[in-house]
């Protein structure tokens, strides 16, 4: 399905953000920011998921429908909404959170992205963890004005949850720690920041709750 709209001015024309879609923005001392650009109700749970990993130690930037459907999708390779940009590009490293249909696979969570260390990092503890993941579709983020790799390292990591995989964090709060805990094992410290093609990624640890904040 194609989008309705192809870049955030042109949707900023016909929708009303606190209306139809707000922005939801926290700026840290850190070089990661997680990013949902197709919270709320464009692609549920999404929102919730980055807003975890973000904890409180990384910035963090969703924008989320209040609608109900998809006409508020903006691809990521056009996603261009200013203030989103600016926190992207102002970080090393963005780590994209994404919502796609099951499509007959409800388990596995398809890994893109230019950061191809960290995103390998990333798979590997979240098969250790218990969940599927792979690099076999079509959903590989390696645009580079993908929303993931425009920060200052021009490459990030896109995670693809399947519906399915999403609706059940809601639910089940171990499967939702456990995937939490297994990203942020992999996110690189604030005071090491490897580039792209390193072999390893360090491990940083943190405790956090899960604080859900319900799509429309």
């Amino acid at each position: 399905m194609s989008d309705l709209y192809g870049s955030y001015a042109e949707l900023a024309v016909c929708e009303t953000e606190g209306v139809h879609y707000r922005i939801r923005m926290i700026e840290r001392d850190s070089p990661i920011v997680v990013v949902a650009p197709h919270g709320g109700s464009i692609e549920a749970g999404t929102s919730q998921t980055a807003a975890l990993i973000a904890g409180e130690d990384f910035s963090l930037y969703c924008f989320e429908g209040l609608v109900s459907g998809r006409r508020l999708h903006i691809t990521s390779a056009r996603f261009d909404e200013p203030r989103g940009v600016a926190l992207v590009e102002a970080s090393e490293i963005a780590i994209a959170i994404h919502g796609r249909a099951d499509r007959g696979d409800h388990r596995t969570v398809w890994m893109g992205g230019l950061h191809h260390a960290l995103r390998d990092a990333i798979g590997m503890s979240l098969e250790r963890a218990g969940f599927k993941t792979s690099l076999d579709h079509h959903m590989q983020g390696k645009a580079p004005g993908n929303i993931c790799n425009r920060g200052r390292m021009r490459a990030g990591v896109q995670l693809e949850l399947p519906m399915s995989l999403r609706n059940s964090f809601f639910n089940d709060v171990l499967a939702r720690q456990a995937f939490v805990s297994a990203v942020r094992a992999t996110i690189i410290p604030k005071t090491d920041v490897v580039p792209p093609t390193a072999s390893t990624v360090a491990i940083t640890r943190s405790s956090f709750g899960f604080h859900p904040r319900g799509d429309r």
